[in-house]
């Protein structure tokens, strides 16, 4: 009784895991083909890296993520948590830039308390490097929420990847949300045993993970093993070829959205590596 019911669970966390971040919704993005999207996250991603000197540039890669978002209808909360994060980040990254570039560019303002000179070169690397975090990990949460974890399978193994490694690939992925799910589970217990789990002191936050920590790692450890067994009873592996009933097809809404998508970052690429920047054209220099 008590391993049919802890197979029961774990076909409950695989069929969570398969699922992932996915969102179901009716919308222009989610119909786009599933290359279209790991193409999209490629191509943010090399434009974030080769504009990461300059917030100018890379800051029209965000906000093309951003419109992406919109268009694939994610929740108004998701979305943002996405950008009020973002501003958290923005923040620390300009200020620790701009403290490197303090005696470079013209002078902007000085901020208060720590007394860190802000300069435009400052703002502008502070900026770009902000970009080059968030930007990728906006892409992915655009990729994630609108594709689902059958499709990146099937790309993944097309793309020549072993089955078993394409697999576990896209359960990683997909437990990310149930882990968190099991973070906030632990801290909930342990908070409610008065056990305190949060500080504003640095070493007391490493010191509070322990009770965290130690838990969750024993609770994945548990899981980890009631999938190998519902992985052998299915038969996992049996069978040297993988087949799929269902198998992307592509359109010509596909080949548009892609050479949209191809011409707008390569043109910001280019436009980059020519030493081109949107602050310095704006003010004529």
């Amino acid at each position: 009784m008590l391993i049919s019911t802890r197979i029961i669970r774990c076909q409950q966390v695989v069929a969570v895991s398969l699922s992932g971040l996915y969102l179901p919704r009716d919308s222009v993005i989610h119909k786009l083909d599933a290359r279209v999207k790991l193409a999209w996250f490629i191509l943010a991603f090399a434009a974030s890296i080769a504009s990461q000197w300059d917030g100018s540039v890379s800051v029209f890669v965000y906000l093309s993520l951003i419109v992406g978002l919109a268009l694939a209808k994610i929740s108004v909360k998701r979305a943002i948590l996405t950008i009020v994060y973002s501003v958290v980040f923005f923040l620390v990254t300009t200020l620790v830039w701009a403290s490197m570039y303090q005696d470079v560019g013209n002078y902007i303002t000085t901020f208060p308390l720590i007394n860190i000179r802000l300069t435009d070169a400052g703002l502008l690397v502070g900026t770009g490097k902000f970009f080059l975090i968030v930007n990728p990990i906006t892409a992915f949460l655009l990729l994630m929420t609108t594709t689902r974890m059958y499709d990146l399978h099937y790309i993944i193994t097309k793309a020549g990847l072993p089955y078993k490694a394409g697999f576990m690939f896209t359960l990683a992925l997909g437990l990310l949300p149930y882990t968190f799910t099991e973070i906030k589970n632990i801290i909930d217990v342990q908070k409610a045993r008065g056990l305190e789990v949060d500080s504003r002191n640095p070493i007391k936050k490493i010191v509070y993970v322990v009770p965290i920590f130690v838990p969750l790692v024993i609770r994945m450890m548990s899981y980890v093993w009631d999938l190998s067994i519902v992985l052998s009873v299915r038969g996992f592996g049996a069978h040297p070829k993988r087949s799929y009933y269902f198998s992307l097809k592509w359109g010509k809404k596909d080949t548009i959205a892609l050479s949209l998508l191809t011409a707008m970052y390569l043109s910001i690429i280019f436009l980059k590596l020519t030493g081109f920047s949107t602050y310095y054209f704006l003010r004529g220099v």
